[in-house]
């Protein structure tokens, strides 16, 4: 607004200049032109009573002619002189008039217009509206905004029923909102797209929780077991166990869940709320130590175990057949063909993160945990032969320590 107002002021003063100037220069021209006729008299003036003196030297003028003529040409001057300097202040009086009438007018003009035809009482108006417009949800309560998120999830599944993100959002909203049932139907529907995830499990086993009046039951304790085994640090599930152990006041129990929970690479949950919770567990225990073999298993487990993170890249995306599946195997790298460890995943399911363990070799005599680096290899696959033939895509990792996080990007085409 500061702008405008500056703009305005420069309009104004552009238009009084152009009103004054022209007074300006006529006063400076006026004064120029009473200077030149005021010395071209005098000059007048002196030539003339010269031409007197020689005419009366030669004798041609009495002195008393002399002085009679002298007089008059004085006269002259003086009214000369009078004129000019009187036709200069009667223009110097008259000449201020006209411009400052003429500046009176087109301010009072110009206010005018813009109160009466122009936008002042929205300018007025603008910043309550801005305030408004800015905050959209001011004077909702907390449980209409929720009704309102769902509505708005509801109307995009409802429009884009394959939009997976949407669905989960979906469902999440209904747990906030208190709708059990129609969470559980939403991740149900997210899993029947992308498959079994313990980011699915997880949720879905927290509404099947307060559905069941905040009492773990035996389908639970299933949902939680599968969630689990996708994912042993899954933030859902370890918040849930925590949480009924917590208020079932088994505190060591609850601070087991949310030590596991804090290792988790995952940055979607507070931390800090997670800490506060174990520093309160442990404070009803009187204790600053909980024994967690669960989370010792969990190191062990991880030192012989890789965890591949595979994506496809975009520039191969369209050669891939839908229906194609995807295998991600580990192989020795010094000599043999034979896999330690195979997953076998659906093109759908990427990108996710693969855990290759003991528990996915070919054969008990090839183990991954005793290898200390092996090379990976991810292939989509078109055909039933279960090593990269033409016109599958693949991408490939010389090497990798067990225990370690790696990526893999699928961005080859075999010829």
């Amino acid at each position: 607004m500061t702008t405008f107002w500056i703009a305005i002021a420069a309009l104004t003063a552009l238009a009084l200049l152009l009103v004054w100037l022209p007074f300006f220069r006529r006063t400076a021209k006026g004064a120029q032109q009473t200077e030149l006729r005021t010395q071209t008299n005098v000059k007048l003036f002196n030539e003339r009573i010269a031409e007197l003196e020689v005419e009366k030297q030669e004798g041609r003028l009495t002195e008393a002619e002399f002085e009679a003529l002298k007089q008059e040409q004085e006269m002259n001057l003086l009214q000369d002189v009078d004129d000019g300097a009187s036709s200069a202040i009667t223009e110097n009086r008259r000449g201020p008039l006209w411009p400052v009438l003429i500046s009176v007018a087109v301010l009072s003009l110009s206010g005018y217009s813009y109160l009466e035809l122009g936008r002042f009482d929205e300018w007025q108006n603008a910043r309550p509206e801005s305030a408004q417009q800015s905050n959209p949800h001011q004077g909702m309560t907390p449980e209409q905004m929720q009704q309102m998120r769902i509505a708005q999830l509801e109307s995009t599944v409802m429009n884009e029923p394959d939009n997976s993100q949407a669905w989960f959002s979906l469902g999440h909203a209904y747990i906030s909102g208190g709708q059990y049932e129609k969470a559980i139907a939403a991740f149900d529907t997210v899993m029947e797209m992308v498959g079994r995830h313990a980011e699915l499990l997880g949720p879905r086993a927290t509404a099947m929780y307060y559905l069941a009046g905040e009492k773990m039951t035996a389908e639970i304790d299933a949902v939680i077991k599968e969630a689990l085994e996708s994912d042993f640090k899954d933030p859902s599930t370890r918040l849930l166990l925590g949480m009924d152990a917590f208020f079932s006041a088994n505190y060591e129990d609850a601070i087991r869940h949310w030590e596991i929970l804090l290792t988790s690479p995952r940055d979607d949950f507070d931390r800090s709320a997670i800490q506060a919770a174990i520093m309160q567990a442990k404070s009803f225990l009187g204790t600053d130590s909980v024994d967690n073999p669960e989370l010792n298993k969990d190191v062990e487990a991880k030192a012989k175990s890789i965890h591949v993170s595979v994506s496809l890249d975009d520039a191969v995306a369209a050669q891939a057949q839908p229906d194609a599946s995807v295998l991600v195997m580990a192989r020795p790298i010094s000599g043999g063909m034979m896999p330690v460890a195979v997953k076998r995943l659906k093109l759908s399911d990427l990108p996710t993160l693969v855990v290759l363990k003991d528990s996915d070799a070919m054969t008990p005599e090839m183990l991954l945990s005793s290898q200390q680096a092996v090379s990976i290899e991810v292939v989509v696959n078109h055909d039933a032969n279960p090593g990269a033939t033409p016109g599958d895509l693949v991408g490939r990792l010389d090497s990798a320590a067990l225990g370690s996080d790696v990526q893999v990007v699928i961005d080859t085409v075999i010829q």
